[in-house]
């Protein structure tokens, strides 16, 4: 029954309503958005494999080459158009 008591304190009541905002907020909240997250995905295979491009007066040769995905690691698209950096937030988050 200490529950109940520490509902009729002031102290009590704040760390509540402060446990209940924070378990609603994390329902709400969005965990990805916009330019925030990052996708790589790698050009089509066939057309650099086994290929020879020239970059400032040099060849180059591309082969493909077998390794394991870590799927920790996120997946970040190059493809994609370069987008503006974001801005750092002011304040605690």
């Amino acid at each position: 029954m200490n529950f109940k008591r520490l509902l009729n304190t002031e102290l009590g009541k704040f760390f509540i309503s402060v446990l209940l905002g924070l378990g609603i907020a994390t329902l709400f909240r969005q965990v990805c958005t916009g330019d925030k997250c990052l996708t790589f995905n790698g050009p089509v295979i066939s057309d650099f494999d086994e290929k020879i491009f020239k970059y400032d007066e040099k060849c180059y040769k591309y082969t493909t080459k077998t390794a394991k995905c870590d799927p920790m690691l996120k997946v970040v698209d190059v493809t994609a158009p370069p987008t503006e950096p974001v801005p750092p937030k002011s304040g605690l988050f």
